[in-house]
């Protein structure tokens, strides 16, 4: 039904406790290759990964189950549990439910800090900035919520090269690049780190839109090489 400035919006259709399942999500299964194939140049808005490293998805663009119109809230009133073997994600109720409640969970910071778009302000008061991948580097968790593209490993890296639309493979160096300690300065371009065992060496300055892709992506496998190292 209508949710306001979200658009369309699913809502609870009985009674549910905290911790009771509450529908599962309808989608295709698609590999990453075909999630690049089909939305090269877009921003999907039904996807739902399995999980960080899988490379598989659910796309429900394409049903009409109520699932796909499950809307984001920081607080949501629902938690995913996503379970790779099975190949599915599950609802529970994160708090009771009662009929008419609308159905949000929350997107997690990776989904908005890899989409074109933007949370309502009544639904996250978070700020999503591009910079703050550079929070999840070596060893940190990553967030929960569908995960961006982008390389953690030289293994990676070099399925970055595959991504024939030149847009979406430079947003996935520019991500590898934050998520390595890349910074955005006040000017608008991007510290590069050099190292990762010297703070203090001096780093490239790049501009994200202007930097010939050649020297994002050396960039980046000098990065992945010492982690590898």
């Amino acid at each position: 039904g209508p949710a306001g400035v979200k658009g369309m919006g699913a809502f609870a259709a009985e009674p549910a406790a905290t911790g009771a399942w509450v529908c599962t999500y309808e989608g295709e299964l698609l590999t990453l290759d075909q999630v690049l194939a089909r939305y090269a140049g877009e921003d999907p808005a039904y996807l739902f990964s399995l999980g960080d490293g899988a490379r598989l998805y659910l796309d429900g663009a394409r049903g009409s189950h109520p699932s796909r119109y499950i809307n984001h809230h920081q607080n949501g009133s629902l938690v995913p549990r996503v379970s790779l073997e099975d190949r599915r994600v599950d609802f529970f109720a994160a708090k009771d439910l009662a009929p008419g409640d609308e159905l949000t969970f929350d997107y997690g910071e990776a989904y908005w800090l890899g989409s074109a778009g933007a949370p309502s302000p009544e639904s996250d008061a978070r700020a999503f900035e591009l910079g703050r991948m550079a929070e999840w580097r070596s060893g940190s968790a990553a967030p929960p919520g569908p995960q961006p593209v982008l390389a953690t490993s030289l293994g990676e890296l070099a399925d970055l090269d595959s991504i024939e639309d030149q847009a979406e493979a430079r947003r996935a160096l520019l991500r590898t690049l934050e998520f390595l300690g890349a910074q955005r300065s006040a000017t608008g371009e991007l510290e590069v780190p050099t190292t990762l065992t010297d703070p203090g060496a001096p780093g490239l300055r790049l501009w994200p839109d202007e930097a010939p892709f050649a020297a994002l992506r050396e960039a980046c496998e000098v990065l992945l090489r010492q982690i590898e190292a």
